[in-house]
């Protein structure tokens, strides 16, 4: 199979080391998002579960929201 790869490659004026490189660099995530943040204006460092949960707005919670809209579509499937 690498042989036949090889073979292919070169058709192409590419080298096995090069393909891999290539495929490294695709599904380098930390390189992607560091573009992306960049691209977006975004500051580029890890934040840590408590700096999360500091910067999250106050007011209605998610979970309760999630249970209501459950309880509510429980209801109209219940009453078929």
């Amino acid at each position: 199979m690498v042989k036949r790869a090889k073979s292919r490659l070169a058709l192409e004026s590419r080298s096995l080391s090069d393909l891999i490189e290539e495929f490294l660099a695709t599904y380098d995530t930390l390189e992607l998002l560091d573009q992306l943040c960049e691209l977006l204006g975004l500051e580029k460092r890890f934040y840590i579960s408590s700096e999360v949960k500091a910067g999250r707005s106050l007011g209605l919670k998610a979970e309760d929201i999630v249970r209501e809209l459950r309880d509510e579509r429980a209801e109209r499937i219940s009453g078929y």
